[in-house]
């Protein structure tokens, strides 16, 4: 996703930030021992015998605006950490939404065109191989079939998945009924829908199986990728939570824009089925996306899939964001209507002045610092210099944010919280680890492109916190009235309050000394210079 008037500055020299650790959390109330975040005191860890992962992802979110209480998401960051782990320093790689769908499935770094969320549905070119398992792509989104994701690496261990896309085939004018393709399919011309319509909130940037001739080129796609359906249908992910046997080993699910908190305002009505479902009295509020439609969904599904007979066998769950996104606290809700105009405007429609800063007389409109960082020794690839993309003024652009990521397992302590840094390439190499892929891939042991650097940490013991897998119930996590502040400046998890009552992010709470304070965004009204063209490899 893009804010209007934002431009993208040519190829700079990749600055280098330092990410000063987080608050350090003990896990005190299982008696759990060792410092969150800590390295491993013990080689002897192995991955849990897990069958089943379902992955839900959402969009365009900062840690802040999510897991604070800033906005209307309260099932997510009150109620389901109490079910498994936080991870507050859990990082996007890129900006905007598309490079990070290519980098969890692939380890596939940015590029000119995915940074521009695909306009175009044609072939990566010229997409010969570059170092460290990527390719040069000066142009394109479709990889060649020599690129594999983690679904191919699945078929070759015969592990079943599907791809489970809500709203998609709703318009055969815009996409294919299943698999999901642009209507047209791979070509120059082909255009890929980039928005939302009244009748069809599916968009294709946000479905990371069509961008990959090595799953297009197979019927595996029209018959694995299909439309998520509803919660009482009688095809899609419902039907097939019933049983074990027509669960698949790996399921992604992909909300429509309106309820994956893309667009604050839907096109059309979110799922009216999950508003029955849910008993939620704000009809009227049908139209809301945002965090608001977001946590709506994520109280249908959740429920559903944590009562199926796969997740009670050694199942998991795995809610994350894209991308880290500023501002922070607009419209109460979400900010994906920001408009680019000016400040006061801005505050006329609802923003909140205690996001504001005046530094030398001018007015700066929240902190982007959690939505630019990046870490674990992130890479920006041989394609662009910048997996930041210049995004919202900044020059630092070295990564996709810090957005936050909750997983549910009965192999994870309830109500834990981990600060150890983690990323998409971290997560696709956690996913290699977990189904057990150890051949091939850019280092040999079966991780593909930035998932194979020396050094990527997988998801270690401070997730998969309860080895032996006994079921435990829900338990309130560590932070204070169940608020986390990524970054307090203090020693306590417990949020400072504003005027109104509600916590300040914490970007405006940083300690003296830390060295992410000094970046500064832009004025709204600001642009970044004009862009010069990538003359790619």
């Amino acid at each position: 996703m893009k804010i209007a008037g934002s431009q993208r500055s040519g190829r700079r020299r990749l600055l280098a930030v330092s990410v000063v650790a987080m608050l350090t959390v003990a896990f005190s109330m299982f008696g759990v021992g060792g410092a969150v975040g800590s390295t491993p005191k013990s080689a002897a860890f192995t991955t849990p015998p897990i069958k089943h992962v379902w992955l839900i992802i959402l969009e365009n979110k900062s840690f802040e605006s999510t897991f604070t209480g800033l906005n209307q998401n309260s099932y997510l960051w009150k109620i389901l950490p109490t079910y498994g782990v936080l991870l507050r320093q859990y990082y996007g790689t890129a900006h905007y939404s598309q490079p990070n769908y290519i980098s969890l499935v692939a380890g596939q770094g940015v590029t000119p065109d995915v940074q521009s969320d695909c306009p175009t549905y044609k072939n990566v070119s010229p997409g010969t191989p570059a170092p460290d398992g990527q390719v040069y792509a000066s142009s394109g989104c479709v990889y060649p079939a020599s690129v594999l994701t983690l679904f191919n690496q699945l078929d070759q261990k015969h592990i079943s998945w599907k791809g489970y896309m809500q709203d998609m085939g709703n318009n055969p004018a815009r996409e294919q009924a299943t698999c999901g393709e642009p209507a047209g399919g791979v070509g120059p011309t082909t255009v890929s829908p980039g928005g939302a319509t009244p009748n069809d909130q599916y968009v294709p940037k946000h479905n990371p199986f069509v961008w990959f001739h090595s799953i297009i080129n197979s019927p595996e796609c029209a018959q694995n990728v299909v439309p998520l359906g509803t919660p009482t249908s009688t095809s899609g992910l419902a039907r097939d939570l019933l049983k074990e046997s027509t669960t698949p080993a790996f399921s992604w699910i992909t909300p429509d824009n309106c309820d994956d908190a893309h667009d604050a305002t839907c096109k059309g009505n979110d799922d009216p089925t999950l508003s029955d479902a849910t008993n939620d009295p704000n009809t009227s509020l049908a139209t809301q996306g945002g965090l608001y439609a977001s946590d709506l969904f994520l109280k249908t599904w959740i429920p559903k899939i944590m009562a199926s007979p796969a997740f009670q066998d050694n199942g998991l769950i795995d809610i994350t964001f894209d991308e880290g996104f500023p501002p922070y606290q607009v419209f109460g809700n979400s900010f994906a209507d920001l408009p680019a105009s000016s400040v006061a405007s801005v505050l006329s429609n609802g923003f909140d002045p205690v996001v504001q800063q005046t530094i030398s007389g001018k007015t700066y409109y929240g902190n982007t610092a959690q939505s630019v960082v990046a870490c674990c020794n992130e890479l920006p690839g041989p394609n662009s210099y910048e997996p930041g993309d210049q995004a919202f003024g900044q020059d630092t652009t070295p990564g996709g944010g810090v957005t936050g990521s909750v997983l549910i397992s009965r192999y994870i302590v309830p109500g834990t919280i981990s600060d150890q840094p983690y990323n998409h390439y971290s997560w696709l190499r956690s996913m290699e680890d977990l189904f057990g892929v150890t051949k091939g891939g850019t280092d040999g042991k079966g991780h593909l492109g930035f998932a194979g650097m020396d050094g990527l940490r997988p998801f270690g013991p401070d997730v998969y916190s309860d080895p032996s897998g006994k079921a435990l119930p829900p338990a309130a996590s560590t932070g204070a009235n169940g608020v986390f502040a990524a970054r307090g400046g203090g020693t306590s998890d417990t949020p400072q309050l504003g005027a109104n009552g509600r916590p300040v992010p914490d970007s405006l709470l940083r300690p003296a000394g830390d060295p992410l304070s000094s970046i500064i965004p832009p004025n709204i009204q600001d642009v970044a210079p004009t862009p010069t063209p990538s003359t790619g490899p």
